[in-house]
């Protein structure tokens, strides 16, 4: 089975240490894992994990620096050596795309070749770039959506919330099937967590520090449970555009025992998490909330009490009191109280742990995203 797993979206750099990176490499070990062949087409390449080595990697023209509008005419532009790229290495038997703005030529190509085609979403990346960046030309960038969900034989959505966005852009919508993010539950095996340096009790984020992770609200959440409970820690693991405005916050507020760590490799997150005991995804109260956080299927994988708040389909990932702990959304005295919970129950933190590392074992695994994949791309024959 060969497969051409295209990723031209600019500022994902494949082998890096971002969400979405680790999400490209972990489909990418999920698919070799199933005996694929894979060729990567990206704009950024850098020197792979060696477990990704086997992988042939042709590198994308990046567009130019420069305002918004010439971004995007040269990221239309490349859609032509997409296509050559793709040429020169065909046949394949299926084309994988992680949706970005602008590429549209690998799917197109795929449907003339009469080749399965799946398109991956991620985010409403439309929304995304008006609210947080600049984007030019949105018919454009809306007519692309169309042209790819017009040739993708399968849409994956990572969420609900995603696929509810992508309806607007298609009439097939039965094409579009959610697909939620997985894990590795054997890069976060028990045995790695289990041991703690000493009986400190430590609270856990990892993640990119952006303002709808709502550490913020972990920090004044901290703070009140500080008071009470003073030798407890905060472990913020990872970086971001917020780091240094959470930082001068914990400053301001005296908040002791704060750690940020900034940012780490992927391959290092099991040894974070391991010195953590609660693990906790903030998230703040967010309209048409899109997410399929890796962070929470990696806390239950290292076997740790989760707790994140009703937003979105949270609910449905979490179910309280069973594989994790939900609270409300931006509302730090709530949140306070659920760790104070768990800090003084030990054994309901071990309960919590167990049922979230079964849980994620047997429906969240990036082995089973991957066969479902493949079971939606060669729905209407069998897998090569």
């Amino acid at each position: 089975m060969r497969i051409a797993f295209i990723c031209a979206d600019s500022g994902i750099p494949v082998f890096g240490s971002k969400g979405a990176a680790v999400h490209v490499q972990e489909v990418l070990r999920a698919l070799l894992r199933q005996g694929a062949e894979i060729v990567l087409f990206a704009c950024r390449i850098e020197t792979p994990p060696e477990d990704l080595q086997p992988i042939k990697r042709v590198a994308l023209d990046p567009p130019p620096s420069g305002d918004a509008t010439a971004r995007a005419e040269a990221a239309l532009a490349a859609n032509a050596r997409l296509e050559q790229a793709l040429r020169a290495e065909e046949p394949f038997d299926l084309v994988y795309e992680r949706y970005s703005l602008w590429s549209f030529a690998g799917l197109a190509y795929a449907r003339r070749q009469g080749w399965p085609a799946v398109l991956e979403v991620n985010a409403p990346l439309i929304e995304e770039q008006k609210r947080y960046r600049e984007l030019a030309g949105e018919e454009k960038a809306e007519a692309v959506l169309r042209n790819l969900l017009a040739s993708a034989t399968a849409v994956i959505a990572v969420s609900p919330g995603v696929k509810k966005w992508l309806t607007a852009f298609t009439a097939a919508a039965e094409r579009i099937h959610v697909v939620a993010n997985g894990v590795d539950p054997q890069r976060f095996a028990p045995q790695i967590v289990a041991n703690r340096a000493d009986n400190t009790l430590t609270i856990g984020f990892v993640g990119s520090l952006k303002p709808w992770h709502g550490v913020e609200t972990l920090l004044e959440a901290f703070a009140l449970l500080q008071a009470q409970r003073p030798e407890s820690w905060l472990l913020i693991v990872g970086d971001g555009p917020e780091r240094e405005r959470l930082q001068a916050l914990t400053q301001h507020r005296a908040i002791g025992n704060v750690v940020f760590t900034g940012a780490v490799t992927p391959a290092a997150v099991p040894e974070w998490l391991g010195k953590m005991d609660i693990a906790v995804a903030p998230y703040p109260q967010l309209a048409d909330f899109y997410f399929s956080p890796l962070k929470i299927y990696e806390y239950m994988a290292a076997q740790l009490p989760v707790v994140t708040t009703r937003v979105g389909h949270l609910a449905e990932v979490v179910k309280h009191r069973v594989t994790g702990m939900l609270v409300e959304p931006e509302d730090p005295a709530a949140l306070c109280a659920c760790l104070l919970q768990l800090a003084d129950d030990p054994l309901l933190r071990q309960r919590l742990g167990e049922a979230g590392r079964r849980f994620v074992e047997r429906h969240h695994s990036w082995d089973g995203v991957a066969k479902e994949i493949l079971r939606l791309a060669f729905s209407s024959g069998s897998v090569p």
